[in-house]
């Protein structure tokens, strides 16, 4: 159709303020003739697309670096590498934002704005949810990169500034929280007459539930914020999150109304979607351990189970690849220790590498037969192609249910809210199981079996779960719950360990020093500020020498040195 043609060329043709060149960025911005007329409801699809058809991030942020910094998966066959930090090809997210996601946003206030005085009004709501999708994806921006250019970004084409600022975190985190609240406030106003985005959403399917869900959201992502702030301005976390419990917007209540993206049956589909192609992995080995040991649903939902079946050991020791005496081990959720320099221990050296086992049966009649000994993580969560590449659907979460609760959780436990702290830890625990049964189902990931009620009782029961213990052993559980709850996000679990220090070395869940070559290796927190054209070189050093203050920032290219919030 002749609008999808102009949402796909028209307003896509922005060039980016990391890496265009001046001429063309001038000219993107300045050009008249982009969609003049294109209705403003219209235009929520390509910057919703952006922010969840991820396939580069996902090959190399997510497969090739952040899942195994956390250590929910290691390389395999080979293990990790002593170059596991170098951290290539990273971050797209952030010209992303500009060229794609932050760009279009702007674009429907700009129509909006353009339209006689009388029907501005019944675009209110459009515009408000435009402002949170905008606050959500530069918040994300922000959050691994530092000081980013925002107030002056995005508005080339009418201020013809090709040089903006660079905003601190602390200033964008007040941003963001004003422009929220203001969405907010601006969707509980009387909503008669108000044009909605309708089909063209891709989030909150239906209309009728669009515009609450739309402000629960905001609230959601408020608290979110605000949790990132605890070590540099706890006065004004309690302030924040006073002011969102007292909102009519609300937050969310249940899974059904939390913020993700379901896809249609040919998304996330090989390429870069593959998950056990280049970035070849299996499960790390603790984090396995754990969800085993504990008895957490989840297992299988991350998880597949090893090759060695009993049919498939009976029919190995039949034809001699096992001794007589040997005994089939029926526990077949085997993950790899983490460190590069594990790989060369003499105690893990039958865990690396395939296993081809050369049989002869009676009569002489010679087989090879080759068994993955190892779990690899359930790649229909990731890639529909994968595992057989039957029917499925893709979720991606952007802000849960289970994530408010562990915030409920947290904030109750350090007194800034009087609330019933195990009840919401126990909601969260529960609610995150429920998303990934409900995320396992219609993927189809392999030997699916629903999650019943009592499974979810007797795992909140076991003594390194259940709510008890001082409050730092409850900060620590919810933390490991709240980590796990982003095992689909990996970048929102790096977020986590960062700011609680959970899951750690010694702790409930452990972490695993990283050691490389007899030292212990850091692992990176953040990632280098994108280099802009030459012409905004003053405000880009500008901004790194700010954040270089803090004695934490570090040199441009350091990923071990700390963003504002991230505050030892």
């Amino acid at each position: 159709m002749n609008i999808k043609h102009k949402l796909g060329i028209g307003v896509l043709a922005i060039a980016t303020f990391a890496s265009a060149c001046t001429k063309d960025f001038a000219e993107y911005n300045t050009d008249p003739e982009v969609s003049p007329t294109l209705p403003p409801e219209y235009m929520i699809t390509t910057s919703q697309k952006a922010m969840v058809d991820r396939d580069f991030d996902w090959y190399y942020d997510n497969y090739g670096y952040l899942m195994r910094w956390m250590q929910f998966t290691v390389a395999f066959p080979a293990g990790n590498v002593t170059g596991m930090f170098g951290a290539q090809n990273v971050n797209d997210y952030y010209n992303t934002f500009y060229t794609n996601i932050g760009r279009n946003l702007v674009e429907i206030e700009k129509i909006v704005g353009k339209m006689p005085e009388a029907e501005q009004g019944q675009y209110r709501n459009l515009i408000a949810i435009a402002r949170i999708h905008k606050a959500f994806a530069a918040f994300r921006v922000t959050d691994v990169n530092g000081s980013i250019p925002y107030t002056e970004a995005l508005r080339a084409r009418e201020t013809a500034n090709f040089t903006p600022v660079y905003d601190n975190q602390e200033k964008l985190f007040a941003t963001f929280d004003e422009e929220l609240k203001g969405a907010v406030d601006s969707l509980m106003k009387p909503a008669a007459g108000q044009i909605s985005y309708g089909t063209y959403d891709m989030f909150y399917t239906d209309a009728n539930t669009a515009t609450a869900n739309y402000a629960k959201t905001a609230n959601v992502l408020r608290l979110k914020i605000a949790m990132r702030m605890l070590k540099r301005n706890p006065a004004k976390v309690k302030q924040i999150v006073d002011d969102v419990l007292a909102s009519a917007g609300g937050v969310y209540t249940s899974n059904a109304e939390e913020w993700k993206f379901i896809s249609g049956k040919n998304f996330a589909r090989g390429g870069n979607w593959g998950s056990q192609g280049n970035n070849a992995s299996a499960a790390g080995r603790n984090m396995l351990d754990f969800l085993r040991m504990h008895t957490d649903p989840r297992l299988r939902l991350f998880y597949k189970q090893n090759g060695m079946t009993k049919e498939r050991f009976d029919y190995i020791k039949l034809g001699g690849g096992f001794p007589e005496t040997a005994v089939y081990n029926p526990q077949r959720y085997i993950g790899l220790p983490v460190s590069p320099d594990a790989v060369t221990l003499p105690e893990n050296l039958n865990l690396f590498g395939t296993k081809t086992y050369s049989l002869v049966f009676a009569g002489g009649r010679k087989e090879d037969v080759t068994v993955d000994t190892l779990s690899q993580y359930q790649n229909r969560l990731f890639d529909l192609s994968g595992d057989g590449g039957a029917d499925g659907f893709y979720t991606q979460p952007l802000l849960t249910y289970a994530e408010l609760c562990f915030m409920m959780s947290e904030l109750s436990v350090r007194n800034i809210i009087s609330q019933d702290a195990k009840a919401w830890y126990d909601k969260g625990v529960a609610a995150s199981i429920q998303a990934y049964d409900a995320m396992g189902k219609i993927a189809g990931v392999v030997e699916y079996s629903a999650v019943t009620t009592p499974e979810i009782d007797t795992y909140l029961q076991n003594a390194d779960i259940a709510f008890a213990g001082t409050d730092e052993q409850k900060i620590e559980k919810i933390g490991i719950q709240n980590f796990l709850n982003h095992f689909k996000s990996p970048w929102e679990a790096w977020g986590s360990w960062k700011r609680l220090g959970i899951p750690k070395k010694g702790g409930i869940l452990p972490m695993e020093p990283i050691m490389i070559g007899g030292v212990e290796g850091t692992i990176p927190r953040r990632w280098q500020l994108p280099i802009p054209n030459s012409l905004n070189t003053t405000n880009y050093n500008n901004a790194l020498a700010e954040m270089q203050t803090s004695g934490e920032y570090g040199s441009p290219n350091q990923l071990t040195g700390r963003v504002w919030w991230d505050k030892q």
